[in-house]
């Protein structure tokens, strides 16, 4: 029992002598500094707050200014479309009335449906004399223009002609079926080549129309659209 006494008071006098030469303040540093630093918490809808807050606005204004000049520039083209032409030397006849004015433009070409009329014709014939005795026979009730086609589905058919009115067109079709003739027509086209100009200038620099009377007579015309 002495023993343990004496080692108790041996403890108490050591603990006292480290109070003593040892700083409190030093033992709580020491101790803290292993203590690592909590994280700032915050609500999951509130904003995180950014470190440099003037750069986001910087760069907004940055990509609205680019947005604003990029629509601008597009703004301020405008494309010339000059045509139809059915002949090529007529569109570069006229090309040249703007390159001597120093306006550069395009010459392009394209392969378009060209609309004829409207035909009226005969068909159902087994060979290419039935078709004449069918011609024969209409010749002497007046109407003798006619041309005998083969085509893919209307072998030996007989046209009577294609007609840009259509009027003119129906009046032959009810002659027609007056006289019992099993009548038909149909729209025809014809594949050909179509000539355009092309010009680009801005809205401050305005390309002048120099067409003539007897262009915009042949139905050529000088169209303005906005550029893509």
């Amino acid at each position: 029992m002495k023993v343990f006494f004496i080692l108790l008071l041996i403890v108490n006098i050591v603990f006292g002598l480290v109070q003593w030469l040892v700083p409190y303040e030093q033992l709580v540093a020491k101790n803290n500094s292993a203590i690592p630093v909590a994280e700032e918490l915050r609500l999951l809808d509130e904003p995180v707050a950014s470190d440099s807050p003037s750069t986001s606005g910087i760069n907004s204004q940055n990509q609205m200014g680019e947005l604003q000049v990029s629509e601008a520039i597009i703004d301020n083209q405008l494309c010339i479309t000059i045509g139809p032409f059915k002949d090529k030397t007529r569109a570069l006849e006229v090309s040249g009335r703007y390159s001597a004015k120093n306006i550069k433009g395009e010459l392009r070409s394209s392969l378009e449906k060209e609309y004829l009329g409207i035909m009226v014709y005969i068909a159902s014939h087994k060979n290419r004399q039935a078709a004449v005795k069918t011609a024969e026979a209409l010749a002497k009730k007046g109407i003798r223009d006619y041309l005998i086609i083969n085509e893919p589905g209307r072998p030996y058919a007989l046209s009577l002609g294609v007609f840009g009115l259509k009027k003119n067109a129906d009046r032959l079709i009810a002659k027609l079926k007056q006289l019992k003739y099993p009548v038909q027509s149909e729209p025809r086209y014809r594949n050909r080549t179509i000539f355009w100009l092309y010009y680009q200038h801005s809205t401050e620099n305005p390309i002048d129309s120099m067409l003539d009377a007897d262009d915009i007579e042949n139905g050529i015309n000088q169209i303005q659209s906005q550029c893509i």
